[in-house]
C-alpha cells in the first residue's frame, strides 16, 4: 500500500494547521486569572524629571538650547522668548501642553519649528509619550541629546515594565498555564 504524501506547498492544509495551532495556543496557554491582562493604559513614573531649555531665534521659531534631568516631579521647560521675556512651564500648565501634543502628535510629526513641535522632540516629549529618538535639527547643538541619552534609556526600561504582563509571561507561547497531574 503507497502512502500519499501532502506536499509543503498545499496552501488549504498549511493554513488549516496555522488556524488550529493558533485556536490551540491562543485557548490551551491563557489563564483565567485576570492579574495577566496588559498595563498599557497604566502611568508609569519616570525614575527623573527633565529640564527643557528652549530659545526661540525668531518668531515662532524655537530650537533647544539645553536639557538635563533632575529630580522626579520637578521637570520643566524654560522658554526663551527672542525679545528678551523668559517663561517657565512646569507644574500642571506643562502636563496640559504635554498632553495636547500627545493628543495631536501627527501634526507635530510633520515638522516645523513652533514651540510645540520642538517640546515634542524634546526630551519632554519623549517623556509624553513620543518612541522615536529626537531629531538632532530641533537642537541649537545636536551633541545636547548626548545630556539625556542614560535618561532616555531609564524611560524606556520603565515603559517595558509597566507594559509586561504582571506575571512575566508574555506572547502567545507562553507556556501551560496548568498541567495534567501524573
Amino acid at each position: 500500500m503507497k502512502k500519499k504524501y501532502l506536499t509543503i506547498g498545499d496552501l488549504k492544509r498549511n493554513a488549516f494547521i496555522v488556524a488550529a495551532a493558533a485556536c490551540m495556543g491562543l485557548t490551551g496557554c491563557g489563564s483565567n486569572n485576570q492579574s495577566e491582562e496588559w498595563n498599557a493604559e497604566e502611568e508609569v513614573a519616570v525614575p527623573d524629571g527633565v529640564i527643557t531649555e528652549m530659545t526661540e531665534e525668531a518668531p515662532d521659531q524655537w530650537k533647544i538650547t539645553d536639557e538635563q534631568t533632575t529630580a522626579p516631579g520637578q521637570s520643566m521647560a524654560i522658554l526663551k522668548y527672542s525679545d528678551g521675556r523668559v517663561d517657565t512651564l512646569k507644574g500642571l500648565e506643562l502636563e496640559n501642553q504635554l498632553k495636547n501634543i500627545a493628543n495631536n502628535q501627527q501634526q507635530y510629526q510633520q515638522g516645523g519649528f513652533g514651540m510645540g513641535n520642538v517640546l515634542w522632540w524634546s526630551a519632554l516629549g519623549y517623556m509624553a509619550g513620543r518612541n522615536m529618538a529626537p531629531r538632532a535639527g530641533y537642537y541649537a547643538n545636536p551633541g545636547l541629546i548626548n545630556n539625556t541619552n542614560a535618561w532616555r534609556q531609564n524611560v524606556q526600561t520603565y515603559r517595558q515594565r509597566a507594559t509586561a504582563p504582571s506575571s512575566g509571561r508574555s506572547g502567545f507561547f507562553r507556556g501551560r498555564s496548568g498541567g495534567a497531574g501524573a
